[in-house]
């Protein structure tokens, strides 16, 4: 069992700077930032209710103490991607045997106490400490006391403890408080990073802040639910020439009211199949839509069809555009 109530601890946005913070934090993650992995949600820093990230979003949640970084669905969950030491440490405090389950299924009895999942935290000398939770069950390889070195593989992500999607929570505290990497133990002006992050870097530009995220996007024969989605289950790169519709479907975060989105999808001669926009009129967390056409008479004509999604957003800061792509190949079975 980890010794310490994980992610109950008191939230302070510094520590003292007497004790040497482990500076050059490396990816957490094997991902890709921006392609098959994002951050999600920030450490809190606003002192009473409510949220604030480094950069003045609301990328987050209030009181949250560290950063989420999540892969695209259940099928690379399953898949396996791995979670790395973000630094030198040795292992003094670790958990295994939480189900992967949702707590949207599971409820927060099941997980009370647990709220971490599967975990394990490191020591870096002078009270310093890194966390990684939610991890897959089974999928630790290392072993309480044990050294390990930057980048070292420690499990895999999961989606287990207090969260609904697969991803890790990574934070890092000195003693009973929490330090953002992104801001360090020397906070800058407020509404950007601080003067000496505790990343490295190149993970630092890897993980460009992003108010508004596309996430995934892909293909399917019929109308998709979007918990079908989640499990991976609309990622195939082709569909047969009979397939009833030809449906292109996107997901997201952080969208905003006034947001706009556009679906685009092209048959193989240039013609738009699809082209339809929306308008965001309520904030969403977290956003799934689609649009599509019925299969025009007995069959679609074989070949690569392109789709396209465009969000774009208008505010204080100007004008911003996000763009995923994607193609499918229509087959004759």
């Amino acid at each position: 069992m980890v010794r310490a109530a994980i992610l109950l601890l008191p939230l302070v946005m510094a520590a003292p700077a007497a004790a040497e913070p482990p500076s050059g934090l490396v990816l957490p993650i094997d991902c890709r930032p921006g392609a098959d992995c994002w951050v999600l949600r920030y450490v809190d820093h606003d002192p009473g209710p409510g949220f604030r990230d480094y950069m003045c979003g609301r990328l987050g949640s209030d009181g949250h103490k560290g950063i989420d970084i999540a892969i695209r669905d259940l099928a690379a969950m399953a898949s396996g991607v791995e979670v790395r030491a973000a630094a030198a440490g040795v292992v003094d405090g670790l958990r295994d045997g939480v189900a992967d389950v949702s707590v949207t299924d599971g409820g927060q009895e099941a997980i009370a106490g647990k709220e971490c999942g599967n975990a394990i935290r490191l020591a870096h000398g002078d009270g310093w400490t890194s966390w990684y939770c939610h991890l897959r069950r089974g999928s630790l390889t290392v072993k309480e006391g044990d050294a390990v070195e930057a980048g070292q593989p420690l499990g895999l992500v999961g989606l287990s403890g207090e969260t609904s999607f697969p991803h890790l929570h990574f934070d890092v505290r000195h003693g009973d408080q929490v330090v953002d990497p992104f801001v360090g133990t020397a906070p800058g002006a407020d509404c950007e990073p601080g003067p000496q992050p505790l990343w490295a870097p190149e993970a630092m530009a890897r993980l460009a802040y992003q108010p508004v995220l596309v996430t995934n996007a892909g293909f399917a024969g019929a109308a998709p639910q979007k918990d079908d989605v989640r499990r991976g289950w609309h990622r195939s790169a082709s569909l047969p020439v009979t397939s009833p519709a030809l449906v292109l479907w996107g997901e997201g975060y952080w969208l905003e009211p006034g947001d706009r989105v556009r679906f685009r999808l092209l048959a193989p001669d240039g013609r738009a199949v699809v082209d339809r926009a929306i308008e965001i009129d309520r904030p969403r967390q977290r956003w799934f839509d689609f649009a599509g056409s019925r299969r025009p008479g007995q069959r679609w004509p074989a070949g690569s069809y392109a789709g396209e999604i465009v969000l774009e957003r208008s505010d204080a800061t100007g004008e911003r555009s996000f763009t995923i792509e994607r193609q499918v190949e229509l087959f004759e079975p």
